[in-house]
């Protein structure tokens, strides 16, 4: 492990005490964007204390109070030196380390100082930190040293899980992390405290280079008021800055693909072969240069990466055959590459001792192009045949963050600070002819190019150049604004808070089928008869807005020399827009009060008490509006058809739609009144926060058993209330009868014309809107009982964290244990079981019958997790590390049912918790097995070439290939009663990543 001045002498004793903060936390700085020094003195009065930024210059100077305390806020991070200074005479020196976010403690009246949070120069080389006494939350904090040695993947999720109660979610949501038991889509991400989520459906955020980061935390509960829009977890990156010395850097990371495992074949139950794995392959290369140092000594500075990235992948699909006799069928293949050109700037700016400017700059654009073939299985071997075409897609854009830090007077400082990110959200298709599939957010034009088409589930059709189903919008964008200002104010034995801040998000999204329409071959044509087709026309798009604000106040008060208290309260409002800019959801003053203490229980810092209450709340995500609120188009009609046109189309015999025509939830293609949407006085997604712990510094003449850490925490989380939506038009249908217009309806499981199909409403209450009953302009207030709606939604989670740290001069080991219940009836915002990414409006609640059996345990629930990270420096060149888990496995359920199930007549295939015609409770029909890891690395600094370092880090060393989650798909009813029973039932969907070896070459440099 290297420094980042390069120094082959790196001091392991620094990189202990920054991983030793897995418990730990600091102050109520908004975001974590800077840190505190604090502390007392023993020398009489007049004395000042002066610090002074020795890598920025940064200089400032505050008095002793009478009791000889002092505190100097909102420092940028970085190492500083600290007098204390009587009649011109430095009468004590210590320097200290500022990570943001947390608080520097030192005893100036002593010879040498002492650090309570995080390391300091003059710490003793086998002291263990004493344990942070000034803090509720719970928060893991990870040093850029850590970052760039530790054997994990690159990835800030993958650090993230690290943490004690962060599990890896679904492998369909790109295994974003779970905290708590909440699901994938209910975190908030930071950079530099400029919130980076991505509000369409909360699923992915403004990542930045790995190399430039220079502290990542993460906060897993009992975060305070500051914090808002996560139910889940809070993960905040600040990133690296210039400092009064030139410095940089070139790295080079490859993780090859001759170095790589693959996952296991799946073979079904009958011999036959469901998906191939040993043909996959996957290889990445990353290159970095950065550059950091003052443009004006002390006063401006600048720092700069760029990187770039290319990832090649080809994988096969699963066979489409459901067949138990059938070893041959067809798949698609696609080779993927993703070319990553990122870049950061960041400027520092100390225009004086009393005020610093700060610009952040990052742009993550993602290009990937997908090319397909057909890969048919033969005899249960796939190879790639003919090639389909191409899909592009562009993610990613610029981010801009301008912060300001007024320290105005000794005791009171003003933050202000604007964000803006922009990002592409594009996709279009090429086909091998050159034909070029773009769908431009217009619903009332079809997207260009041709038209999909199947046979029973297969892709078919003489000539169709369709790529894939369907496409989203070409040209997509979505940008978030941000504003808000934190005044932070020590008054007494009291340090106060306050914020306000105001977010504006907007999205241009949508996505239709291919050509505009989605043909379904039920039946071939013959001599005797005409086939049966059902032609889809499905097309959403629009602009979709959000705006939020929110304040906080909050008061972390010494009540006692070894009694901390903390109070705050955070009031949040939002504001949903459809796409003819009108608001449908209004929610103001969700209130959220946070409560928490701190005891140092001996007065000494080696034994803390710790607990925190809270109430935390979530915004509806920008997605629900595209479906839910603005004009969509969704309509099928059922055709007799005699041939196949050369475009894909059916040559009809007689008229469209002379088999059924139905317009599918309401969409047809006019923007719904924002008044029938959603229910009138929605409460907002509210879940509440339980923790209490301890921590415990051991002491024994036992060398093993000395300057141990342990500590225990048990947290309990219980959903209030949640939104989602309902598409049971029964209770509507009756209304209409009861108001004697029901002559519009075909049957009660149709809506006409004009009238939505789906409502936004909090599961468990009733339903109020105002809306048509009959399509005509004529409006009806109806209210519906929550007693036929279903039942409300329950989601809790319990977990206690065992865990152990302990450090020496050349090892330190960081341990934990969790024992962990999620059980419920709604995982959340998402739903693991089908994949489904329509954030806040899953399956779930849809009927009151999809919701029988639902209660179990949930898809993120782990009941046993055991982490273990640290390294050993066995000399001055070498060095390892280790990163161990062992998490046992995810619960099964088992889904079935469709047209007909349990009285419904939509289909819904393997929806409902029904297997083999009885009801299947959530997560009763086993579970995958235990999931382990062992990562090692190696690194070698040689004495010989200073600031070279190479690096060997293998992910999965033994390979352990244990499937994360499984097909849960047991049989699919058709309304004709037709039962299709799966042959994937529980084989593995997803597997632990398959062990990989990464190599990375590293030179930094001083001019």
């Amino acid at each position: 492990m290297i420094s980042r001045s390069g120094s082959a002498s790196f001091d392991l004793r620094l990189l202990v005490l920054a991983i030793a903060l897995s418990l730990g936390s600091g102050s109520a700085l908004a975001q974590s964007t800077a840190g505190d020094i604090s502390g007392t003195a023993t020398y009489a009065s007049g004395a000042v204390v002066v610090i002074k930024g020795l890598d920025s210059g940064l200089s400032r100077s505050v008095e002793l109070t009478p009791d000889g305390k002092f505190r100097v806020p909102s420092l940028p991070s970085g190492r500083y030196e600290v007098q204390l200074v009587r009649d011109g005479h430095a009468l004590n020196t210590s320097q200290v380390t500022v990570l943001a976010g947390q608080t520097a403690q030192l005893n100036l009246g002593t010879e040498a100082a002492q650090a309570t949070r995080l390391s300091t120069v003059t710490v003793s080389a086998n002291a263990i930190p004493p344990i942070d006494v000034n803090s509720s939350e719970t928060r893991t904090t990870f040093s850029a040293s850590q970052l760039n040695a530790l054997p994990v993947p690159r990835d800030i999720v993958s650090v993230a899980t690290l943490a004690p109660g962060v599990v890896k979610g679904n492998g369909a949501f790109g295994n974003l992390p779970s905290f708590g038991g909440s699901s994938v889509a209910e975190n908030s991400y930071y950079v530099n405290g400029f919130n980076v989520t991505n509000l369409y459906n909360n699923l992915s955020f403004g990542e930045v280079p790995f190399q430039a980061i220079d502290q990542l935390d993460v906060q897993s509960g009992g975060y305070g008021a500051q914090y808002g829009l996560s139910t889940g977890g809070v993960t905040s990156v600040n990133i690296k800055r210039g400092t009064n010395e030139w410095k940089g850097g070139v790295s080079w990371s490859t993780a090859p693909d001759w170095a790589r495992a693959t996952s296991p074949n799946v073979m079904r139950a009958n011999g036959t072969t469901f998906r191939e794995y040993d043909k996959n392959t996957k290889a990445s290369n990353t290159y970095d240069a950065w550059l950091g140092g003052p443009l004006i000594k002390d006063k401006l500075f600048l720092f700069a990466l760029a990187e770039f990235t290319k990832t090649s992948i080809t994988t096969y699909g699963a066979s489409s055959t459901s067949s138990l006799s059938n070893a041959n069928s067809t798949t698609t293949a696609n080779d993927l590459t993703t070319r990553s050109p990122y870049w950061v700037v960041k400027l520092d700016w100390n225009i004086n001792d009393a005020n610093h400017l700060e610009y952040t700059g990052f742009n993550n654009t993602d290009s990937t192009t997908y090319r397909y073939y057909n890969a048919p299985y033969v005899d249960g071997v796939t190879s790639k045949t003919t090639y389909k075409g191409d899909l592009h897609n562009k993610v990613g854009g610029l981010t801009s963050i301008v912060k300001y830090t007024g320290y105005l007077t000794e005791d009171l400082t003003l933050t202000a600070q604007w964000g803006k990110m922009d990002s592409d959200n594009s996709s279009y298709t090429v086909s091998p002819a050159g034909i070029t599939t773009r769908y431009n957010g217009d619903i009332n034009a079809p997207a260009s190019g041709c038209a999909y088409t199947a046979y029973n589930g297969v892709p078919w059709g003489p000539a169709t150049c369709a790529i894939t189903s369907s496409v989203d919008i070409y040209g997509g964008k979505d940008q978030r604004e941000a504003w808000r200002v934190d005044l932070d104010w020590r008054l007494g034995d009291h340090e106060l808070g306050a914020g306000y801040s105001d977010e504006s998000w907007s999205s241009d999204a949508g996505s239709s089928y291919s050509g505009g329409a989605y043909h379904y071959y039920y039946s071939k044509p013959s001599a005797k008869a005409p086939g049966l087709v059902m032609t889809k026309n499905f097309r959403t798009g629009g602009r979709i807005d959000i705006d939020q604000k929110a304040w906080y106040l909050e008061d972390h008060w010494q009540a006692t020399e070894k009694l901390m208290l903390y109070g705050g309260l955070r009031n949040d409002s939002f504001n949903n827009k459809n796409g003819a800019d009108e608001s449908f959801v209004k929610q103001e003053n969700i209130w959220q009060p946070r409560l928490g203490f701190s005891w140092d229980v001996m007065g000494d810092a080696s034994f803390k008490v710790a607990g925190s209450a809270g109430r935390y709340s979530l915004p509806i995500a920008a997605n629900v509006a595209l479906r839910a609120a603005t004009a969509s188009l969704f309509v099928e009609d059922d055709s007799l058809y005699s041939a196949i046109n050369p475009d894909g189309s059916p040559v009809l015999v007689g008229t469209k739609g002379s088999q059924g025509h139905y317009i599918i939830n309401g969409e047809d293609g006019s923007t719904p009144d924002p008044r029938a949407v959603a229910s009138k006085g929605l409460k907002p997604y509210v879940q509440d926060e339980y923790i209490l712990g301890f921590q415990k510094t051991l002491r024994s003449d036992t060398v093993f058993l000395d300057n141990w850490t342990v500590g225990m925490k048990a947290t309990y989380r219980k959903l209030r209330t949640t939104i989602d939506d309902t598409c049971d038009s029964r209770p509507f249908y009756a209304e209409a009868a009861r108001q004697g217009v029901d002559g519009a309806w075909d049957d009660e499981w149709s809506v006409p014309a004009g009238m939505v199909g789906c409502w936004i409403y909090n599961p468990g209450s009733a339903l109020s809107l105002s809306t048509t009953l009959d399509g005509s302009p004529r409006t009806f207030n109806v209210t519906i009982p929550s007693s036929t709606l279903g039942p409300r939604a329950m989601r809790s989670y319990q977990g206690i964290v065992l865990s152990a740290e302990k450090q020496s001069e050349t090892y330190y080991l960081n341990a934990s244990y969790t024992w962990s219940k999620s059980y419920g009836n709604t995982e959340g915002l998402v739903k693991s079981s089908n994949g489904q990414d329509d954030t806040g409006t899953t399956s779930d609640f849809d009927f009151p019958e999809i919701m029988v059996g639902a209660n179990g345990y949930l898809p993120n629930d782990r009941r046993h997790a055991i982490k273990l990270y640290g390294a050993y420096k066995f000399t001055s060149e070498w060095s390892a590390g280790l990163n161990l888990l062992a998490q046992s496995g995810a619960p099964i359920s088992c889904y079935g049912g469709g047209g007909g199930t349990l009285g419904t007549r939509f289909g819904y295939g393997a929806a409902f918790h029904v297997c083999n015609g009885e009801i299947s409770a959530e997560g009763t029909s086993g579970r995958t097995p235990w999931l382990w890891t062992v990562s090692p690395n190696v690194i070698y600094q040689p004495s010989w070439a200073k600031g070279l370092s190479m690096q060997l880090s293998v992910i999965n060393l033994f390979n352990n290939d244990a499937p994360t989650f499984v097909y849960e798909q047991y049989e699919t009813i058709s309304n004709s009663g037709r039962k299709t029973m799966y042959t994937h039932y529980k084989l593995p969907k997803y597997f632990n990543t398959p062990r990989y070896a990464r190599l990375q070459l590293q030179y930094d440099f001083s001019l």
